[in-house]
């Protein structure tokens, strides 16, 4: 039988747990949404830098060249709470797209009183696919290790190919799109790549996920085609990261 040598991902936490354990004793009283954003980065300094950024600017994720006529793409919109910050600043036209049914649910509230906010109960990705969408909160994703977490409940969603839909709803030219969609950032910008729809946004901001599997260098080979029509305007590795138009 063929031995699995761990990835890098795996050899890197085996290396800084130490400093994990370390830090998670000294955040151990803390809960809610930090505890759990300090879990899914496993306490990482770029994570912490990335807290210490927020404190400086709370609206770090919300900062953007937006107006009314903008149009926005939100890919994992979540319950809606980053999409309900943008359009309290700016009042653009968003499109929300979210396929874990209780996160849409919350995001189509949002929407019920505001036309400008268009929402869409499926992913974006590579292909039109139906896939096993494992529910687990802020890490909740279709590729989440189902041994590992075998007890969590799983449902399935639709995804949609992004060349696809961004003709069907005639999107054209972009002026932001946010990506937080839990390791299938990967094969959606590599379909942007192949569709050559990455010079259709003029602003990225995105989370890439260190544990995918290639994670290194898939990210490396997405920010090389990003440079050839953005610029990095600021970088918390793996953590957020965001792209502004050459």
């Amino acid at each position: 039988m063929k031995k699995i040598l761990p990835s890098l991902y795996e050899l890197k936490k085996a290396v800084l747990l130490p400093r994990t354990m370390y830090v998670r004793r000294k955040f151990k009283d803390k809960t809610g949404f930090g505890k759990a954003a300090m879990e899914l980065h496993y306490y990482r300094p770029s994570f912490f830098k990335f807290m210490g950024a927020t404190i400086m600017n709370k609206h770090i994720l919300h900062d953007a060249d937006l107006e009314p006529d903008s149009v926005v793409i939100d890919v994992g919109a979540f319950n809606g709470s980053w999409a309900q910050n943008i359009i309290e600043r700016y009042d653009p036209i968003i499109y929300a797209f979210e396929p874990n049914t209780k996160s849409y649910n919350a995001l189509a509230q949002r929407a019920e009183n505001n036309p400008k906010l268009k929402t869409l109960p499926y992913g974006l990705g590579e292909d039109d696919e139906t896939v096993e969408f494992t529910i687990n909160g802020l890490g909740s994703s279709m590729y989440e290790d189902r041994a590992r977490h075998a007890e969590l409940p799983r449902e399935t969603v639709e995804i949609r190919a992004i060349d696809r839909v961004w003709k069907e709803l005639e999107l054209g030219q972009v002026d932001l799109m946010k990506i937080n969609i839990e390791g299938a950032e990967f094969p959606l910008l590599e379909k942007m790549i192949e569709a050559d729809l990455l010079r259709n946004v003029d602003s990225y901001m995105i989370q890439f996920h260190e544990w995918h599997p290639g994670a290194y260098g898939r990210r490396r080979k997405i920010r090389k085609e990003l440079s050839k029509t953005h610029r990095l305007l600021w970088d918390y590795h793996f953590v957020w990261e965001k792209w502004v138009r050459l």
